[in-house]
Formats: structure tokens, sequence, C-alpha cells
């Protein structure tokens, strides 16, 4: 039952730190929305309607108390559909090779950084539209922002999926009853 649930305590448990206990520890120019990777994850291990669905929710908690109603529910519910819709393999093997499961990891990060620096590339021209400035150093902070993202949805992605998914393996097996007469 907590299962069925999870998604929704994930998001909600990243928006309360992502608005309250981080920007007292650390409020640099680094910081990487929490929210953000709990919408990659959910996306990644449960489909690309969910992920729509958790990023609008958790893009919507983000943009009210931000106050920018709407930038942030676009850019999460784009990044939740498009890494469901790339990355979702419900029947993924879970016993491959290490040179797979290599190969497939590299896929995941290259994906979740480009989607993730794509993101931050529209909110770039947005300020750029408001306030007519452009630095170099805002590139070099978009690059950085998005390594970060990617290094936290590859961290955190099987801790993520025994969560969201548990653990496949002990799931029990019908067995059909024959009978002979």
């Amino acid at each position: 039952m907590l299962r069925r649930f999870a998604p929704m305590l994930m998001v909600f448990a990243c928006f309360i730190l992502d608005t309250t206990i981080l920007p007292i520890v650390y409020g640099g120019v680094y910081t990487v929305p929490l929210t953000v990777v709990a919408v990659f994850l959910i996306g990644m291990l449960m489909g690309r309607m969910r992920g729509l669905l958790y990023g609008t929710i958790g893009g919507l908690l983000i943009d009210i108390t931000s106050g920018t109603l709407g930038m942030m529910t676009f850019f999460f519910m784009a990044v939740g559909f498009m890494i469901g819709l790339i990355l979702y393999n419900p029947g993924e093997n879970l016993r491959s090779g290490r040179r797979v499961a290599r190969r497939r990891r590299l896929q995941r990060g290259v994906w979740v950084f480009a989607l993730y620096a794509l993101g931050e590339a529209v909110l770039f021209v947005i300020q750029y539209f408001n306030t007519a400035e452009i630095r170099p150093v805002y590139f070099l902070n978009i690059a950085a922002r998005s390594l970060i993202c990617t290094a936290l949805v590859l961290l955190l992605r099987p801790a993520a999926y025994a969560l969201l998914l548990g653990n496949r393996s002990r799931v029990p097996t019908r067995h059909r009853e024959v009978k002979s007469f």
C-alpha cells in the first residue's frame, strides 16, 4: 500500500527539502532542485505519464512557493514526460552483464544531462528577455548544474528503484495447478 503513495511522498519530501532546508544550508548558484531529480527518477522508472503527472505536481509546488507560476511547471512536466518516453523500459533485464549495465548507465546519464541542460537553456533565454544581459559564466553554471543533476539521478536511482518498484525478484510467481483425471 505504501508503494502506491511512494512517488507522491518522494516528490513532496523533495519539495520540502528544496524550500525549507536547502536554502538555509546552501543558497548558491549550483543548487539543483531535488524535486526535478525526483521527477527524473519517477519518469525513468515508472513511465512517461507518471513522469508528466508528478512533474506537474512538483513544478506547481515549486512555482507556488516562488511566485513564478508556470515556468518550473512546464519545465518539470516536459522533463518528466521526455525522460519517461526515452528511458522507460518495463521489461528491462535486471540480470544483465556489466557491459550492458555500464552502457545503460551512460545512456541514462547522457539523456539526463541533455534534458536538464536544455531546460536550463530555455530558462536562460527567458532570463535574458528579462535582464538583457549575457555573461559567459552563465553557461558554466548551466553545465555545472547539469552535471550535478546527472550525478544525483545516477546515484539515487538504485534507492529510488527499491522505493518505487521494490525487489522484483521477490515477487511471488503464480503456479498453475494441474489436475489429472
